[in-house]
């Protein structure tokens, strides 16, 4: 299911980028009165009266980055643009309460002794220390406002990821990620060979230490659980979420031609295969698995001999893990919390009463505790990240990886084709594989000759004829000079017709798709609010 929202959401958006950069290129340069050249190109000529129009594919070649907001600013209306601003909004939001309840679980679990207890049996008001009278869940509170406290700050003013933290966050994955498998792995095969003593055990390993206190039954998943499918439907859209990224990431690229194909495709079947990967070796080495994996790997202080090499470097391995979503999504939020300051921003620049000069400098200090405090409250309020984290993608990630993808095309599309057709002196033509062409026309009437077919619509003031002729490599559109003239396609030609010339063209093309993809995403909300509301 990732997998196919994920080829649907970069095909489409391809082919809006595609449709923008090629829009914008024709708005702001003159192509009347060129010289025709032997290109792929569409060409409009008219008679002796008229001008002739060309338009080359090359313009609609990935050149300029456009991001999500950008495009939507050119093809929705206001109500259009202030329900997609709401709506990422709301994920980012979403976003910042994931992170606002995983960093300060992460740090409870670390901080918070273990008391010979297996973690999946602690209660949030357990007692952190035998000595205090916190619970778990003050102290996770604690760290909640801790955390805030930190990041607030950084909302105050711009913060761009550099090239070297980049970097760095890319090799503390990588290195989470082999660690995590290769701890499952082992733990996985020492549970089947029922190895517990501890001489036979890697003792660099922290995730085998629970085995010293009793023996744990080889895992048993069960092969379908149908009440977690909600949840899956929220995550799968969550885990491959990257539409902030798409404009940065293909712009640079030279060659574009079949990018969705030779470039996303091949990546997001290896990130697809590497969860499926890091799944399949949880499940078969833990019975219980935290909503934060991480905390699966939290070290067992009773057995361990700080004094011994492998027992510190069991330290080292297991607290790296517990407080790697500390690093990474500390190092996150206040670019995401940056982006979300800019989106409200945005959406109050909609609203007259926001742009006084007053509410502006209102807006300018008010909007990072705007920004700050619900993810903070919601956190204070429960650390189920697993709930969080299918809420977000269901509801609020939906719209963006299913319903925003699909209007936008959809208007990109219709703007373009209204573009081609728009001048009524004119005679459109469409052409493929660089084929030449030759074109007669005088004062009275038009006549485009081709070696395909061709669509020629010609009205009057009693609009006497209409002709139309199909075909899949060349499309033409004839108008005479009549005021009364008007150009006739029909209502789905626009998706054709924008296919013939883009070098990205989504292998999503019917409006049967976009409309299923609609039912799809609406199915998927009502789902997980069904369940949601049920497990509160």
């Amino acid at each position: 299911m990732g997998y196919i929202c994920v080829c649907n959401y970069y095909s489409v958006f391809l082919k809006a980028l595609s449709i923008t950069n090629g829009l914008q290129k024709l708005k702001g340069t003159d192509l009347r009165n060129e010289d025709l050249k032997d290109s792929e190109s569409i060409t409009d000529e008219t008679s002796d009266d008229g001008a002739s129009f060309r338009i080359n594919s090359e313009d609609f070649q990935i050149t300029e980055k456009y991001e999500l907001g950008q495009m939507s600013l050119m093809y929705f209306g206001k109500i259009g643009n202030i329900l997609f601003y709401i709506n990422i909004c709301t994920y980012l939001y979403g976003d910042l309460a994931i992170y606002s309840s995983a960093v300060p679980k992460s740090l409870r679990n670390v901080v918070c002794s273990l008391n010979n207890s297996k973690n999946s049996s602690l209660s949030d008001f357990d007692l952190c220390w035998a000595s205090s009278s916190l619970t778990r869940m003050d102290v996770y509170r604690i760290f909640v406002v801790i955390f805030g406290a930190f990041v607030l700050p950084f909302l105050f003013f711009s913060v761009t990821r550099s090239r070297w933290l980049q970097l760095l966050t890319v090799c503390l994955r990588w290195l989470g990620f082999l660690l995590m498998l290769s701890l499952s792995i082992e733990r996985a095969i020492l549970l089947r060979k029922s190895i517990t003593v501890a001489a036979s055990l890697p003792l660099w390993n922290p995730s085998v230490y629970t085995l010293f206190s009793q023996p744990e039954p080889i895992p048993q998943p069960p092969m379908f659980q149908p009440h977690n499918i909600p949840n899956l439907f929220g995550v799968c859209v969550y885990v491959f979420m990257c539409h902030h990224s798409i404009p940065g990431i293909v712009t640079p690229i030279g060659n574009k031609h079949r990018i969705l194909y030779k470039v996303f495709i091949p990546v997001f079947i290896t990130v697809l295969l590497f969860n499926l990967f890091l799944s399949s070796t949880a499940i078969i080495a833990f019975n219980h698995i935290e909503d934060l994996y991480t905390l699966n790997f939290i070290p067992d202080q009773a057995f361990i001999d700080i004094s011994h090499i492998p027992y510190t470097i069991a330290l080292i391995f297991g607290y790296f893990l517990c407080l790697f979503p500390v690093f990474a999504l500390t190092s996150s939020y206040p670019i995401i919390g940056t982006s979300l300051l800019g989106n409200i921003y945005s959406l109050c620049s909609f609203f007259p009463v926001f742009q006084g000069g007053k509410a502006k400098t209102a807006l300018k200090y008010s909007l990072p505790f705007i920004v700050a405090l619900p993810p903070l409250c919601i956190a204070l309020i429960t650390d189920n990240v697993g709930y969080l984290t299918g809420f977000t993608g269901a509801i609020f990630g939906s719209g963006i990886q299913y319903i925003i993808p699909g209007v936008l095309v959809y208007k990109a599309r219709r703007q373009l084709s209204n573009f081609i057709i728009s001048s009524s002196n004119s005679v459109v033509t469409i052409r493929t594989d660089g084929e030449h062409q030759n074109n007669s026309s005088s004062s009275n009437d038009m006549r485009t000759v081709h070696d395909d077919a061709m669509i020629q619509t010609t009205s009057s003031n009693t609009a006497e004829s209409n002709e139309v002729y199909n075909s899949t490599e060349c499309l033409t559109t004839a108008a005479n000079n009549l005021p009364q003239t008007v150009s006739i396609i029909d209502k789905y030609s626009y998706h054709r017709l924008t296919a013939k010339f883009t070098m990205h063209a989504s292998p999503f093309q019917s409006i049967a798709w976009i409309l299923f993809i609609f039912v799809w995403a609406i199915f998927c909300i009502v789902i997980v609010l069904i369940d949601k509301i049920h497990h509160i």
